[in-house]
């Protein structure tokens, strides 16, 4: 069963930055697709899927790694999307500072793509295992 979280969607839009949501939906269908890619080709046995933007939740059938690994394949597909094209997906300016929603962004695009995967990669490492 794949769901949608649409609160979920919103919440992470407003974490990236409300002014980049084209770039955050770009991120969020990279994600998303490298993981339904994952989850086909992989013949995973899936209980239940729920896409909310970084906030995923994913049940296989008493398979936790193969969980763990499929959850993971969305930032890591974020992530190697932006290192293909730079090999500084933030730039000149400092990191910390780009990470806030209001702050403005060397590149637009890599940048939102990248605290994405960041993002999505912390609160999976969390939900799976805290």
């Amino acid at each position: 069963m794949v769901r949608l979280d649409v609160l979920g969607i919103l919440l992470t839009v407003f974490l990236l930055g409300p002014a980049n949501w084209r770039w955050s939906l770009l991120a969020m269908a990279i994600a998303k697709g490298a993981t339904l890619l994952l989850l086909v080709f992989g013949q995973a046995p899936v209980i239940a899927y729920t896409m909310g933007g970084m906030f995923n939740q994913l049940e296989l059938d008493g398979q936790l790694v193969k969980a763990i690994l499929l959850i993971f394949a969305g930032p890591v597909a974020c992530y190697s999307f932006v290192r293909f094209q730079t090999s500084r997906p933030f730039g000149d300016k400092n990191l910390f500072a780009q990470l806030l929603p209001w702050s403005e962004l060397e590149n637009p695009l890599r940048v939102t793509v990248v605290k994405y995967a960041l993002f999505s990669a912390l609160f999976n490492i969390v939900s799976y295992f805290v």
